[in-house]
């Protein structure tokens, strides 16, 4: 999958699809590469990469996050407590990758 993230950085940095989110525990803003929006048992997920080297962070290791509203109808991001869900997430966004490096020739 190593490829895969190599061409979906070079992928995003031409579309421009950074999202920039506020990392509380170092006070920072982070900028992360919008990887996928996922519809999975009719709830919607997020996948991102960080844009640049975290310390956090592994090199091939993306953040998911479920699309949820707040109070006045405003997207917002939710962490994802359930293991079973955050897992059930993680392999449709394996499948689409899967099915993104076959649409595009790449080795996965």
């Amino acid at each position: 999958m190593a490829d895969f993230f190599e061409d979906s950085e070079k992928f995003a940095e031409e579309e421009d699809d950074i999202i920039t989110l506020f990392n509380e525990e170092t006070g920072k803003e982070e900028e992360f590469y919008h990887l996928a929006t996922l519809d999975v048992d009719d709830r919607w997920f997020i996948v991102m990469k960080p844009a640049e080297e975290l310390p956090d962070f592994e090199e091939d290791e993306v953040l998911i996050y479920e699309i949820v509203a707040d109070e006045d109808g405003n997207d917002m991001f939710a962490p994802i407590e359930d293991e079973e869900l955050l897992n059930k997430v993680f392999k449709e966004f394996e499948n689409e990758l899967k099915r993104f490096a076959e649409e595009n020739g790449i080795d996965a």
